[in-house]
């Protein structure tokens, strides 16, 4: 679970790599290709890491309980 609360913490770092790159058009285009190959990879990581809390069984423990299901 502190992986998912990681997460967009991690991402927000990756995203401000870029301005870190130097100027230009060829520095530009890479920096969207980036980007997109960032955001790609956190879609997929949070997908996993949703699937593998649902499969552990994690509830919070501060969300009402809603009953058995």
């Amino acid at each position: 679970m502190d992986a998912v609360r990681l997460l967009p913490i991690l991402g927000g770092a990756l995203f401000l790599v870029p301005l870190l790159w130097g100027g230009g058009e060829t520095a530009s285009a890479a920096a969207l290709h980036y980007i997109f190959g960032v955001w790609i990879v956190l879609i997929v990581l949070a997908g996993l890491l949703s699937r593998a809390v649902r499969r552990a069984g994690w509830r919070d423990p501060a969300a009402p309980d809603r009953g058995p299901r």
